[in-house]
């Protein structure tokens, strides 16, 4: 069973309409049970701490947005913000800024986004000037702009729908 199988799998085993709605306690504790022949051993750690993500970014809601922020305590950017979830949640180190995220893990359609996938926007003129991770449910997690706090987005928004640029699943053998 290949990676994005496995992921698919994880999904549908939550029966949740939200991550947001699922007690992270609970959220947390939650196993897949696969045969151990047919998924590679990393692949199903890899898989059972996506919900680590989901809880670390959703923990962070409300702190405000700082170019260059890389703390809670002062404020993140959108790449600082992802780069500082991977980090806690799973001590993944991960490129500072969103054009080089974008350039990791496998390349991810639209239609095939899961909870964990790093979405990529142009929010500036420029190609994967932006960055969140999905949460499920066609909503994202991310830290917006100046002025504003990190919160969670909906995908289908014509805002985002314009402007986004891609999406890819982060691998942990290609981190930093």
């Amino acid at each position: 069973m290949n990676f994005k199988a496995l992921l698919i799998l994880l999904i549908l085993s939550f029966s949740s309409p939200s991550w947001a709605e699922v007690d992270s306690i609970n959220l947390s504790s939650q196993e897949i049970v696969v045969p151990s022949e047919l998924t590679p051993t990393t692949d199903k750690q890899w898989a059972n701490k996506i919900p680590l993500i989901i809880d670390k970014a959703y923990e962070l809601t409300g702190i405000k947005y700082k170019l260059g922020g890389s703390k809670p305590e002062t404020g993140f950017d959108c790449s600082q913000f992802v780069k500082y979830v991977f980090e806690q949640a799973l001590n993944l180190s991960l490129p500072p800024s969103a054009r080089s995220l974008s350039k990791m893990g496998e390349t991810i359609k639209f239609e095939d986004l899961q909870p964990g996938d790093l979405v990529f926007f142009n929010t500036r003129k420029s190609k994967f000037s932006h960055v969140g991770i999905y949460v499920g449910n066609n909503e994202f997690i991310h830290a917006p702009r100046t002025g504003k706090t990190i919160r969670v987005e909906n995908l289908t928004k014509n805002y985002w729908l314009k402007r986004f640029n891609g999406a890819t699943r982060v691998d942990p053998a290609e981190t930093l």
